[in-house]
């Protein structure tokens, strides 16, 4: 098992299911300070459908949806709290808030906006101190297991290579001057992560084994993504895994080197620089708002009006690719100038291969001793009232690349 050391800010999730379980809400970790939610404003007036990039090659959609809408489609929780992280991963969530889609469905959203690791909103979403809040597939598998269910609601920021272009944003960083040059030289290393229990945790342990590195050589030191490139050079750590935009400041989009630090490749979708295959061209969204299954059950039209105001928001991304990057920099804090040198986003509300994926996704945990056998990733899923042509669109996906802006 990796060992684990915390340095730096960050959102820490200490064995979440037994906080949860044996201490109540009350003990959970104190929420970090929020930002204000940005100001609605008045709905906009419908646009043109957005032209989309053909979506990965999927297999059938999971059997989540009803032929027919319930009659009545008042959302029953309007003034719901939802906890995102402010990254561009999240951009259609902010949208939807600033350009009145969620006014459109009847929702009022209080956005709990928070830096740093799923562990943080997944808290909230299981304890009640937010109806929403954006997980990772690995936590959410591992709480599961711990009696700790979660339902996902919509995917957001989807990664993969579509028609050549390379959507992730995960990178593993490195001094200039630093020994490794793949992830067959990590025996040993430190490798700075988010938190314990994230992606990076499940993805790195995957990678090891297949490289024949022994993940209890490796110590996972726990700190904000932000804070790697200083840890970095002042010998903390010797590997970052990292996302962009906080990549960009040292590495532009594109470049797998830069102001003395260098790449060894993208630990997600994997299948180059020595990295086994991961998720794989087709890969996955990985980072879904998530709530309890009581709330999904009891309030089933607010999930299908918070799904419908993110797609809408995603195609308006699209055809406002200016004005969405002023969004997005005022919700993450990141220059403009420097978010064009990120790589492209793809946003999707619910993609077809999702349950495949998951699948892939959990397979590679148990194959890694992180995961039991027998998760039943149906579980995540909700049987939600939207249409046959409601869920064919939120299959859709909708690009948008801020590095075309003049």
């Amino acid at each position: 098992m990796l060992r684990i050391r915390n340095r730096g800010p960050l959102v820490l999730l200490v064995a979440l299911a037994l906080v949860l379980t044996a201490c109540g809400a009350d003990d959970a970790e104190e929420a970090p300070a929020t930002t204000a939610a940005p100001t609605t404003t008045a709905a906009p007036t419908t646009t043109a459908a957005p032209t989309t990039t053909a979506a990965p090659t999927t297999t059938a959609a999971p059997t989540t949806t009803t032929t027919e809408a319930t009659v009545d489609m008042t959302p029953e929780t309007p003034d719901l709290k939802v906890m995102p992280a402010t990254l561009a991963q999240f951009l259609p969530l902010y949208v939807a808030q600033e350009k009145g889609f969620f006014a459109e469905y009847g929702l009022d959203p209080e956005i709990l906006a928070f830096e740093g690791g799923a562990g943080r909103a997944t808290e909230a979403a299981l304890s009640g101190e937010a109806h929403m809040g954006y997980t990772s597939w690995p936590l959410a598998f591992s709480l599961a297991e711990r009696g700790q269910q979660l339902k996902f609601i919509t995917t957001h920021a989807y990664y993969a290579v579509v028609d050549g272009v390379d959507y992730s944003t995960h990178r593993l960083i490195v001094t200039e001057d630093s020994p490794i040059q793949s992830v067959a030289d990590l025996e040993g290393a430190r490798i700075g992560v988010i938190a314990r229990g994230s992606n990076e945790e499940a993805f790195l342990t995957s990678i090891l084994l297949q490289v024949g590195v022994d993940p209890d050589s490796v110590e996972l030191i726990e700190a904000f993504w932000g804070a790697h490139p200083d840890l970095l050079t002042s010998g903390e750590i010797d590997v970052g895994y990292m996302i962009y935009p906080f990549i960009t400041g040292i590495i532009p989009y594109g470049d797998t080197a830069g102001n003395g630090f260098r790449s060894i490749g993208d630990p997600y979708i994997g299948g180059a620089d020595g990295i086994p295959e991961m998720l794989g061209p087709r890969g996955a969204g990985m980072f879904p708002m998530a709530a309890s299954p009581e709330f999904v059950e009891e309030n089933p039209n607010t999930i299908r009006a918070w799904a419908l105001a993110i797609r809408d928001a995603s195609a308006w991304i699209v055809d406002n690719p200016a004005e969405a990057l002023d969004i997005s920099v005022a919700i993450s804090g990141v220059p403009g100038e420097a978010q064009k040198n990120n790589p492209p986003h793809m946003y999707v509300t619910w993609p077809e291969n999702l349950v495949e994926q998951m699948e892939r996704v959990a397979n590679m945990m148990v194959e890694a001793d992180l995961l039991g056998e027998g998760l039943d990733v149906g579980a995540f899923i909700s049987d939600l009232p939207f249409t046959e042509d409601e869920m064919t669109e939120n299959g859709r996906f909708f690009p948008w690349d801020p590095s075309q802006l003049p």
